[in-house]
């Protein structure tokens, strides 16, 4: 299998530039101190936090769309999210995503030996499983996985990543009709019906979400997903299931990486601590949602009505001038985007907190099985190289 060589390595890549001397006299280091960072230190020194700003690391993928690769990718997740990770590894395997000269080239070159069949889905998926396991943001996660959705292998995965989100930005509505022009898949359409519940507050989802998880065929994280809408309901021992669930996940990579259980852990206990108070919000914005998608459908009625030409006080009354955008309005009054509407400002907000930590969640919980899946895969018979001995080799944790 030929794979392309990437043109930054000839003649000499960016991060083995030097360092600039005002930023190594600040450190008190020598400019020959400064590494190249391939794989995190733990803990953390002073030469390479300097090489870090320096921009002296090889970036995700930057030395091609290989196997060696996809292994350092995984190696640097277990040193950033290890049992004795620095408090601050996370943000040090983040800066490792993309290198300020390069951008996303090198992600870009593994999309297009992905989608030519030159390399493995599996390879971009770790790429974005990397982001959702560190907990990047919603802009970083889906402008990584955006470079992956046209590769047919690795798209499902992509795409999920993309629209699943919208929390940081209060942009969940865009993200909802993004989701619904996706191909249908059992995972997509947990998604789509945990939108229209927690965040539309349509009970029709409620009940195709408990007839998808009797009857179709989920990945784990998707169970969880729809039990977190349950749990929105309040029904009997809806947080105790969130928590298995979560804790079956993750269980094949906990050891290796502990410190996403924790990451988890967090947000499921800020979601979870009190369950009475989320299901009157929530109930209270359905009803808001109720009231103002009436409110609107009324007004939008008037401002397109027409007067009836035999109406005795055609003449002296004038309707609403129905604008070109009430008239799309009007088309769209009995859709989704009513749904959104919601005056009830306190209510609102908390309801949107737990989604965001929801969404947090999810993404770690199909980042691990990512992960888990990688490990199984590209394990080799006889570890060799540093990375291959450190999620591989006799030392290493099962």
């Amino acid at each position: 299998m030929t794979r392309p060589t990437p043109p930054w390595l000839d003649p000499r890549p960016p991060w083995e530039e030097p360092p600039p001397e005002s930023l190594c006299a600040e450190a008190g280091l020598t400019r020959d101190a400064v590494p190249v960072v391939r794989l995190l230190s733990v803990p953390s020194n002073i030469p390479e936090l300097v090489a870090l700003r320096a921009e002296r690391f090889v970036p995700l993928y930057g030395e091609g769309a290989t196997r060696a690769e996809a292994t350092r990718a995984l190696a640097n997740l277990v040193l950033a999210l290890g049992e004795r990770a620095d408090v601050r590894g996370a943000d040090h395997a983040l800066a490792l995503s993309t290198h300020k000269s390069l951008g996303v080239r090198p992600l870009e070159l593994l999309a297009h030996a992905v989608r030519d069949g030159q390399a493995p889905a599996l390879y971009a998926e770790i790429a974005i499983a990397y982001s959702s396991l560190l907990g990047a943001s919603d802009l970083q996660r889906e402008s990584v996985a955006r470079l992956f959705e046209h590769s047919t292998d690795a798209a499902h995965e992509a795409r999920l990543a993309i629209t699943m989100g919208g929390g940081d930005y209060s942009a969940w509505r865009e993200h909802y009709e993004s989701l619904r022009k996706l191909p249908s898949s059992p995972a997509v359409r947990v998604a789509r019906l945990w939108f229209e519940w927690v965040l539309a507050r349509r009970f029709s989802a409620l009940d195709q979400l408990h007839a998808m998880v009797g009857e179709a065929e989920l990945d784990p994280a998707s169970v969880w997903l729809a039990e977190s809408a349950f749990f929105v309901q309040g029904e009997d021992h809806s947080r105790e299931r969130l928590v298995s669930q979560a804790e079956r996940v993750m269980t094949p990579v906990a050891k290796v990486i502990p410190r996403v259980m924790a990451a988890c852990a967090r947000d499921l206990v800020e979601g979870v601590r009190t369950p009475l108070s989320l299901r009157w919000k929530h109930l209270r914005a359905a009803a808001a949602k109720d009231h103002a998608a009436a409110a609107i459908r009324h007004w939008l009625a008037a401002a397109t009505a027409q007067l009836d030409d035999d109406d005795e006080s055609s003449g002296e009354a004038l309707s609403p001038e129905p604008s070109r955008a009430a008239t799309e309005a009007r088309t769209a009054a009995g859709e989704f985007l009513l749904d959104w509407f919601v005056g009830d400002r306190d209510a609102r907000e908390d309801v949107d907190a737990y989604a965001r930590r929801i969404v947090r969640v999810y993404h770690r919980l199909r980042g691990a099985q990512v992960f888990a899946r990688a490990m199984r895969e590209l394990a080799p018979s006889a570890p060799s190289t540093p990375e291959e001995q450190l999620l591989w080799g006799k030392g290493a944790k099962r």
